[in-house]
């Protein structure tokens, strides 16, 4: 019997803020902990769980997993062992934001509240679970990714006491997600260090489309910030996504706007992404992607070739390019 395996399952915990899970790759995955308001969990079977969710990884129980279908899937092979710890955490236990982008998947759990002052989350305190994560020794003190997202930062309040947790521990490799609006010292300074990568997603080149798909009119601020994140010590290590929204930014012109401004600003990396409606909730072979997509992105890999701007992909993304813009890949 064929018998799967899954980096993901085997490395990654998410902390949201209704759950505690194995990843966010668009599947359910292997739930640990449902509901979670900052309970006491019973961490013995919180490891069951994940071993378990290894042994429904075969040809026979697959049907029944929540991993099925989940492009993450490999065939097991001899060397593979699974892991007592994870080497990444996802962090993303709050909702409200300091804006409404269009495409947001949690527009729905915020009731689509705008708000500009640092808050604690309104599910629970991560701190805490992340101490306890720590002390159960789930975490890898030597290899961890701290994977923050979520919206803006800077409306956490729990945010640089996490930060400072975690350096605390050890951990050297931040991979911090926010809409860059309001500039954080603390990300420059860990980006100074190089201890952290920052990926923005500004998804236009000009504050009226700005203004249409964040809801709100800060594009002057990210600019402001984004070039002093550029200026850092390792300013490789600032990537800006593009999403691509159906009926909004889909167009070869927006695309060369947004290029230019990177170049403008001295990005080095930048990132095309589909937006979730098609990514995550769509099956493409019954819900095609609209077919110049194809061409968005070949447009988009040109004009950086040119810029002389790297291309960064998420493994979601990477995955829908491969099967449904090349041929034979």
């Amino acid at each position: 019997m064929k018998y799967y395996f899954c980096e993901e399952l085997n490395n990654v915990i998410s902390c949201f803020h209704d759950r505690i899970m194995s990843c966010c790759s668009g599947q359910i995955g292997p739930v640990y902990y449902e509901g979670y308001k900052g309970q006491k969990i019973d961490w013995d079977k919180f490891r069951e769980i994940k071993y378990k969710s290894f042994d429904f990884l075969n040809e026979k129980d697959l049907e029944n997993s929540p991993c099925k279908n989940c492009f993450f899937l490999r065939e097991r092979k001899p060397f593979d062992v699974i892991s007592p710890t994870f080497n990444l955490i996802n962090v993303s236990h709050w909702t409200h934001c300091n804006c409404g982008c269009i495409y947001c998947a949690r527009m729905t759990d915020s009731k689509g509240v705008i708000t500009t002052k640092a808050q604690k989350s309104e599910y629970y305190d991560f701190l805490p679970l992340l101490k306890e994560l720590y002390k159960q020794e789930l975490l890898d003190r030597k290899n961890l990714t701290a994977f923050i997202q979520g919206g803006d930062i800077s409306v956490l309040k729990e945010f640089e006491p996490m930060v400072k947790e975690f350096l605390k521990q050890g951990i050297k490799d931040f991979f911090i997600l926010s809409n860059n609006i309001k500039y954080q010292p603390v990300v420059k300074k860990l980006l100074d260090m190089g201890n952290a990568r920052f990926v923005t997603s500004l998804d236009c080149g000009n504050a009226g489309l700005y203004k249409k798909i964040k809801r709100v009119d800060k594009f002057n601020d990210f600019i402001s910030n984004l070039k002093k994140y550029a200026k850092s010590k390792n300013p490789d290590r600032v990537h800006v996504k593009y999403i691509v929204i159906e009926h909004i930014n889909d167009n070869k012109e927006e695309i060369t706007k947004f290029i230019n401004l990177m170049s403008d600003i001295g990005i080095k990396t930048v990132e095309f992404m589909i937006d979730n409606k098609y990514l995550l909730f769509s099956d493409l072979d019954k819900t095609p992607l609209p077919p110049h997509y194809k061409d968005l992105y070949f447009h988009f890999e040109e004009l950086c070739k040119l810029k002389n701007i790297n291309i960064n992909l998420w493994d979601r993304t990477r995955y829908v390019i491969n099967k449904y813009f090349y041929d034979n890949v």
